[in-house]
């Protein structure tokens, strides 16, 4: 995939459809908050199912929903991708309304899939929707803007979660899966409500040109598959997919188990990441704005790296408060790191992919978040077990790849999803540190 030229001015956010699509995603995450903390304690309060049980199930309902990406990506292409996150809502809220009525452990799995299925097409067909709404920087700044509403509502739905557990008992959890159905519900109708034709006249969900048949649709993911460029760069996004498991699952054991350190400590961690993130984003974004997206990806993880070197560090710092200075630097840098990758990972992802294919493509991109997920807990728990700072090398060495991976793609990607905006000489001369840190210079006009 080789391209010349500038990028065109990015046009600005289609905003009629941009407002009620966040509004939607927001009450969206805001539900989900209510359960993500407490999720296996929710599943055993609501269906009484022993925990293993529920644990198998969700892996069993986990792998539907892996199937369930690749033919999200078919139907975004071949409906529209704005009806397939309609669709996922309504899928979700119909499993969290049936929660409350799970009797056994067949009937567990069967809901546990449907839900699956709904978050699985949902990550795959919202990125191709955030493709169809913005484009150049409007894109990076709409990506942003989801990042930051999904965690301000996580962050406000597991305050609702608190209230109704203290005070509702075991009702409250009845009651948080009635919420998040209803939130699933009023996302639906927010993002139907939408305008369907945007700014000159291009619409919002268009349909793409496609095999009437079902399995000349999915013969499309062979241009997927054989798009050397594009394969490689899902290849290093899953090893920065894989990074940022690193810190929910390998910290708590690290710091409680190699460090020593208190439980309250390991709440102070992850709020201040969960915070940070949420904050952060649009800020980052600002900075990153003149910064060829493939550089800015490369320099997040010089600072991923940087995270997992302080992380094998504390473990030499005496016990106390030297290992919780240690700690909060490291996260702090594990946390600019994730706000680094997250924006130009998402616009460059959504970029290369040929809109004809676009739902294909980016469900192949998000599918790597899948495999991570699959493939992280036992790589991560087993190296932290035998050797903690083998963990904190392997880490660093795979994002080292990743890294230069992009790097080296660069010029064989297209120039408007490498680049975010054309910038003009006032801009290039106030983005000139920047780019120095991550390796600037833009291509000459022509």
């Amino acid at each position: 995939m080789t391209t010349t030229g500038q990028p065109a001015p990015a046009p600005s956010l289609r905003s009629t459809a941009g407002t009620g699509y966040l509004a939607g995603l927001f009450v969206d995450a805001l539900g989900s908050g209510l359960y993500l903390p407490l999720t296996v304690l929710f599943f055993h309060q609501v269906t009484r199912l022993p925990v293993t049980s529920i644990g198998l199930g969700l892996t069993l309902a986990a792998i539907a929903g892996v199937v369930a990406n690749p033919v999200a990506g078919v139907l975004a292409d071949r409906f529209g991708a704005r009806h397939v996150v309609i669709a996922s809502y309504l899928a979700r809220a119909v499993g969290f309304a049936c929660y409350p009525l799970v009797d056994g452990f067949t009937a567990f799995v069967a809901v546990a899939a449907l839900v699956a299925v709904g978050d699985r097409s949902y990550y795959a067909a919202n990125s191709a929707y955030v493709a169809d709404l913005a484009e150049g920087a409007a894109r990076d700044r709409l990506y942003a803007l989801v990042r930051t509403a999904r965690n301000v509502g996580f962050g406000l739905g597991g305050l609702f979660t608190a209230a109704a557990v203290e005070f509702a008992e075991t009702s409250g959890y009845h009651l948080i899966a009635v919420g998040n159905a209803a939130s699933f519900l009023i996302a639906a109708a927010l993002l139907a409500g939408t305008a369907r034709r945007t700014g000159r006249g291009r619409r919002a969900d268009p349909p793409r040109a496609d095999s009437p048949s079902l399995l000349g649709m999915f013969a499309g993911y062979r241009r997927v598959l054989t798009d050397r460029p594009y394969r490689r760069l899902v290849l290093a996004e899953l090893a920065f997919t894989v990074a940022h498991q690193i810190f929910p699952l390998a910290v708590p054991v690290y710091a409680a188990m190699v460090l020593d350190a208190p439980a309250s400590l390991l709440g102070v961690l992850f709020t201040v990441n969960a915070v940070l993130v949420g904050a952060g984003q649009l800020a980052v974004l600002r900075w990153q704005r003149t910064v060829r997206r493939t550089h800015a990806m490369a320099f997040a993880g010089v600072v991923f790296i940087a995270a997992f070197g302080a992380f094998a560090f504390t473990a030499v710092l005496p016990a106390g408060v030297a290992v919780t200075v240690g700690l909060l630097a490291a996260t702090l840098l594990f946390t600019l790191g994730e706000l680094l990758h997250t924006a130009p990972s998402a616009s460059l992802g959504a970029g290369a992919a040929p809109s004809s294919h676009r739902g294909r493509y980016l469900a192949v991109y998000q599918l790597t978040w899948a495999v991570s997920a699959i493939l992280a807990p036992a790589g991560v728990t087993g190296l932290v077990s035998a050797n903690p700072q083998l963990l904190w090398l392997a880490a660093a060495g795979i994002v080292a790849v990743a890294s230069l991976t992009v790097l080296r793609l660069a010029p064989r990607l297209p120039v408007d999803a490498v680049w975010p905006e054309p910038v003009g000489d006032g801009e290039r001369r106030a983005g000139s540190d920047v780019r120095a840190l991550v390796g600037g210079g833009r291509p000459a006009r022509r």
